[in-house]
């Protein structure tokens, strides 16, 4: 028998969203934020473990803690006053813009395993002063903005956060605020994950409050241990106002953020969107039971009810798919596609939907909530597929067979009959590759991830700029995995010849791409080592 496994239920330290601080991180995030002054505050102070560290410099500070237990141990360790309550509910109008100082590790707790009424008043607070949060809102958020809001005019703020400030969408909203609000901006990041047995990543947000846009800089150490001799030095990249945008183009130099800038309003670049559409690959509910073998599908008899499928990235070995590359594509697979045909009608569909039942397929809740629960929706051949994760560079793939694809790969829709495999070769070019990097989000495991919004965000060339011969070329040099020598043809053709980008521009924009792209990658063996 078939055993689906549920997701495993979140421990009582998930849910109270606290992981302990280790003792190099106290230190230095206490004493970075004592330079602005003696009047310091612990938001979410936990057991004491940063407050222990704010406590040795002022007398003057203040913790909140909503646990009960929590604060006992944190006043045991300090000595400190701490607040026992929601802090949302005890930072009132006359606690803004007076302390010296905030410091602390912000609880992580997702939006659905955040109590009431704690989420209510945290985002209450966020409404409070402009902003907008959704259903995707973590704990921390709301702490990140109330530390800034708590803080005068030149006072320091210092927190441990997920490094999904740098670059998700619902942190957009929150590093638009911090570069709005504050003067400086700096982030460290560590190379090696710093809390014990726990896989989150974390930086550490040095800011300091006042009028913006902010000069940002990001310093990337190798772990907890490193920051003993690391010293903040002025940050010399002043963002936008009112950016949204990710911040990891900051892990480039000046000049580089410079010419990333600069390319991506350059007029002669469009989105994607312009020319395609990017849509998810099909979402089955149980790949288990939906995609098969060829064998498989002779087996249970319901060959004449399956279609190609892409179902790992492995089978997309150039920019053209064909009907060859699926023939030869090992362990490839076909997706079950029953719409429209009645279950009395075939008798193998039925036998195989009855074995579905029998192992609670049927109940899994993306099948749950169809009308038939064996009928997988939203089936089309697509145009072309764009990887989804990404190791070195983006790549979209013309499709030239009937086949569609599961989620590991996205599908795409050409855009008033633009050619799906001139878009694959115009898209593979060093401005493109170097936007991927910006545009899109690693977390730590040196995987880049395209979201469809993210890929139709992508700027490239328009596809008409691209000859048949080209395409040819490309395609064989990617299957040659010959990466460097296809850019530097499509380079060439397209952003030189064809659209007058100087040499400069174009090495400029590789360079930043192979910085990105070698830092993610190097941050996975790191995890690794």
């Amino acid at each position: 028998m078939t055993i689906f496994e549920g997701k495993a239920v979140p421990t009582d330290e998930k849910l109270r969203g606290g992981y302990y601080t280790p003792a190099p991180i106290a230190e230095f995030v206490a004493n970075w934020v004592g330079l602005a002054g003696k009047l310091l505050l612990e938001p979410s102070c936990g057991d004491g473990s940063i407050l222990e560290s704010l406590s040795r410099l002022s007398d003057d500070v203040q913790g909140v803690e909503l646990f009960p237990d929590e604060a006992a141990m944190a006043v045991a360790r300090t000595g400190a006053d701490v607040v026992i309550g929601d802090f949302f509910e005890w930072f009132d109008d006359e606690k803004r813009g007076v302390f010296d100082g905030v410091a602390g590790n912000p609880p992580y707790i997702r939006f659905g395993h955040w109590a009431e009424p704690t989420r209510s008043d945290a985002l209450d607070f966020m409404r409070s002063v402009g902003m907008k949060p959704n259903k995707l809102t973590n704990a921390w958020v709301p702490f990140v903005v109330a530390s800034v809001v708590a803080c005068r005019d030149g006072g320091r703020v210092g927190l441990v956060i997920p490094a999904e400030l740098m670059q998700v969408g619902y942190a957009a909203e929150l590093r638009q605020y911090l570069i709005d609000n504050c003067t400086d901006v700096n982030v460290v990041t560590f190379k090696r994950l710093v809390f014990p047995g726990i896989l989150q990543e974390v930086v550490l947000l040095l800011a300091v409050k006042g009028a913006g846009p902010a000069r940002i800089q990001v310093v990337e150490v190798d772990d907890a241990a490193s920051l003993s001799g690391l010293e903040i030095g002025a940050a010399n990249v002043r963002a936008p106002l009112h950016e949204k945008e990710k911040w990891t183009k900051y892990f480039l130099d000046a000049e580089q953020i410079k010419a990333v800038r600069a390319l991506r309003a350059d007029e002669r670049l469009s989105p994607m969107e312009e020319f395609a559409s990017v849509d998810v690959g099909v979402v089955t509910g149980r790949n288990a039971f939906f995609v098969m073998t060829v064998d498989e599908a002779q087996e249970y008899r319901v060959s004449n009810l399956t279609i190609p499928l892409v179902a790992r990235s492995a089978q997309l070995s150039g920019i053209v798919y064909t009907d060859e590359d699926h023939r030869v594509a090992t362990g490839r697979k076909a997706l079950l596609d029953a719409r429209g045909v009645p279950l009395a009608k075939h008798i193998g569909l039925r036998d195989y939907v009855s074995m579905g039942e029998e192992q609670g397929v049927h109940t899994g809740y993306k099948c749950r909530i169809r009308k038939e629960w064996w009928v997988v929706p939203s089936i089309w051949e697509a145009d072309a597929f764009m990887l989804r994760q990404i190791h070195t560079h983006p790549r979209v793939i013309a499709n030239e067979t009937t086949a569609t694809s599961t989620d590991t790969v996205h599908r795409m829709r050409m855009v008033n009959g633009v050619s799906a495999a001139r878009l694959a070769t115009v898209s593979f070019n060093s401005i493109t590759f170097a936007m991927s990097e910006v545009v899109g989000r690693s977390y730590g495991g040196g995987i880049l991830e395209l979201e469809p919004s993210e890929a139709e965000e992508l700027r490239v060339p328009d596809p008409s700029l691209v000859t048949d011969e080209l395409v040819k070329t490309v395609d064989d040099l990617v299957r040659a995995k010959r990466i460097e020598d296809a850019l530097d043809a499509v380079d060439q053709a397209v952003l030189i010849d064809g659209l007058g980008f100087t040499k400069e521009e174009v090495l400029s924009a590789r360079t930043a791409w192979a910085t990105l792209r070698d830092r993610r990658n190097g941050r996975a063996k790191s995890r690794a080592a």
